[in-house]
């Protein structure tokens, strides 16, 4: 057995909703052309790179990212759609702008800014942090368990809410504070050794996408 694995974890790139400001969820939106640009810029940044498999969301938007930053980076095996890696289920809020919702109840949308973050999600019919983190952490553990005896990098393309919520459970609550999210087609990086919990070597970088603001932050 290898004595470190090393995780990939990348946001999808930009979908037509992200542009347009519009909470997805688990609702199907594709990558926008920006998006696509996003996920080649990715792939050529892993070029070069071993990797021993490439894993996604099935939700589109993951889906496309994945196997574009495949192609690219030249991975010649399939992506393989992991369920437990989509995003979560957004309730009501799924298929809006926060706009649309302020116009349409202005009410409710001042109720759910005032709660904490955990508090707000039951308000709109949302999957609860607990609830993402029990089927993420299970995805993340069955990718682990496919390769133990492998050297390569695992690739694993999933959304900003649920790497958000896995990120902040394991590396504590400074990790993507406040509603800061992993930018789109961002790369984080993490390294696992035998009997011990991972280590975050990168968060969030950006350093690949010479179009985007740079605010990648280095833990090597």
């Amino acid at each position: 057995m290898y004595e470190q694995r090393e995780m990939i974890l990348i946001r999808h790139g930009q979908s037509t909703a992200n542009a347009s400001g519009i909470w997805q969820g688990q609702l199907n939106f594709p990558l926008s052309e920006h998006g696509r640009l996003q996920a080649a810029q990715t792939g050529r940044a892993l070029r070069g790179m071993k990797i021993s498999g490439v894993y996604a969301s099935p939700l589109s938007r993951a889906l496309e990212t994945a196997e574009i930053v495949a192609r690219e980076a030249s991975f010649c095996r399939e992506v393989v759609p992991v369920p437990g890696l989509t995003e979560r289920h957004g309730g009501i809020l799924e298929g809006h702008t926060w706009a649309e919702q302020e116009a349409r109840n202005p009410i409710f949308a001042e109720k759910f800014l005032s709660l904490p973050g955990e508090e707000r999600w039951p308000l709109v019919g949302a999957e609860t942090d607990e609830e993402i983190l029990a089927r993420f952490e299970r995805a993340v553990s069955s990718i682990l368990s496919r390769h133990p005896d492998t050297d390569g990098a695992l690739i694993v393309i999933s959304h900003g809410g649920v790497m958000r919520a896995f990120l902040r459970v394991s590396f504590g609550p400074t990790i993507l504070p406040g509603p800061e999210r992993a930018p789109n087609a961002s790369i984080t990086r993490l390294l696992w050794e035998p009997n011990t919990t991972p280590r975050l070597l990168e968060l969030a970088s950006t350093r690949h996408l010479p179009e985007e603001r740079r605010t990648q932050t280095g833990l090597e």
